[in-house]
């Protein structure tokens, strides 16, 4: 497999201004951007419960990932209630947790990707051990840190202090974080010292990103700054963050080159707004004509 995705699946409930909607959802989704982009093969790993409707199954199955790594335990998949202001600002709740994942979750199909990606939706999701296993692999390993920093917990989603911080990120490649995520990442008092903090703990490479105002990516020896891509519309923002990064670790192994992985993922990022859900994704060609412009 050239990428696998670590992390649950949520049960989505989006209610916005203009519409509610049910949606397949958790990072671990957007893995079907892979096959869509003509990846050498592409699975994912996670836990639901068995409230996990068919139609998301055969979605998946459908869009060309392989599904061996996808267990049902107990009887609830993780639910998370996303609800946006008519300015965009989105709060959440979590409803259920699935069962965390571990080393042994990862198959020895798994252990041969080229890319290993985690998403973890909250904090407690994914035990050291699973990441650990992936380093061990050989693989390229990165991380959304999204999960570490909220409480692993049902109710309200609230931000926590991530305390496991130096023992996971020593395993880790590449870290993928908005702006406000990483200075909750560090004490430190600006971007780029929290992102020095970062990288002296075991990345190479770190992309912070900015909704609409683009993104940068840095390593320890260069900044790179990458514009937002428009979409043809905006209609949900959910996953805009799992697109650009999934977008951006294919390319990179691809090419090597980190501002034109970091511009090709922002243009899957620009598909994902057009949709609610893990839906539509481009392929190779239509990302690649978009990006035309920016290049």
């Amino acid at each position: 497999m050239e990428l696998v995705v670590v992390g649950h699946f949520s049960r989505d409930l989006i209610i916005t201004p203009e519409f509610t909607r049910e949606a397949l959802g958790g990072g671990v989704a957007y893995a079907m951007l892979a096959p869509a982009l003509g990846a050498l093969g592409a699975g994912i790993v996670s836990r639901v419960g068995q409230d996990f409707e068919q139609e998301y199954i055969d979605v998946l199955r459908a869009s060309g990932l392989d599904l061996t790594g996808l267990r049902t335990s107990g009887p609830h998949t993780t639910r998370c209630v996303n609800k946006y202001n008519k300015n965009g600002k989105r709060t959440q709740r979590l409803e259920a947790i699935a069962p965390s994942l571990r080393g042994e979750d990862l198959l020895p199909q798994h252990l041969q990707a080229a890319i290993v990606h985690f998403c973890p939706l909250s904090a407690g999701e994914l035990h050291v051990s699973v990441i650990e296993a992936a380093k061990m692999s050989g693989a390229l390993v990165s991380l959304d840190v999204q999960g570490y920093l909220r409480e692993s917990r049902i109710g309200p989603v609230k931000t926590k202090r991530w305390e496991e911080r130096d023992e996971v990120l020593r395993f880790v490649d590449v870290v993928k974080a908005d702006d406000v995520e990483i200075m909750k990442c560090s004490n430190a008092k600006t971007e780029l010292a929290a992102v020095t903090e970062i990288l002296e703990l075991g990345p190479r490479i770190v992309a912070v990103t900015r909704d609409c105002r683009g993104s940068t990516i840095y390593s320890r020896n260069t900044q790179v700054d990458i514009p937002a891509v428009l979409p043809a519309k905006l209609v949900d923002s959910t996953g805009a963050g799992d697109t650009y990064i999934i977008g951006f670790m294919l390319e990179f192994v691809r090419c090597g080159d980190v501002k034109r992985a970091g511009l090709f993922g922002a243009t899957c990022a620009s598909f994902n707004l057009e949709t609610v859900g893990p839906y539509g994704m481009p392929d190779r060609f239509q990302v690649e004509s978009r990006m035309k412009v920016y290049s």
